[in-house]
């Protein structure tokens, strides 16, 4: 898939998270790589690059105090790696790429591991493809 058809996808998705989400987002950028670096895996303890999906850096919103002041905070989506993972699992990428922005939102909002399990079966039910998409 081009990169355009790719960002589309995570367009879509953004606009399919619940309002009372999206309203609390402030200073965060979505981005799109082909790969996780060297760096990156290493600092999430993965030594191969299609196991990481999606990466979130920066400041969680719930440390955040009222002095806080930076550069946006970065949620990566890997190309190349939710592409492999769709052709090894044989889940439609719409939903492989929804679980992991919710996956990285949850980490810029600061739920912890157990409160992320919980919300991403909240929304592994909702679809953001559009009517007649196959994803």
């Amino acid at each position: 898939m081009n990169r355009s058809d790719f960002e589309r996808l995570i367009e879509r998705a953004i606009r399919k998270i619940p309002r009372e989400f999206l309203d609390r987002i402030d200073n965060l950028t979505f981005q799109v790589e082909d790969w996780a670096d060297p760096e990156i895996l290493d600092e999430v303890g993965f030594d191969d690059p299609r196991d990481l999906l999606g990466y979130y850096r920066g400041w969680p919103l719930s440390e955040r105090t009222h002095e806080y002041s930076s550069l946006p905070d970065v949620i990566t989506i890997y190309q190349q790696a939710v592409e492999n993972y769709r052709h090894e699992s044989g889940e439609p990428l719409v939903k492989i790429i929804r679980e992991t922005i919710i996956h990285e939102l949850a980490h810029y909002f600061g739920f912890s591991e157990e409160e992320m399990d919980e919300i991403e079966r909240f929304w592994a039910g909702e679809d953001i493809r559009d009517e007649g998409e196959t994803g």
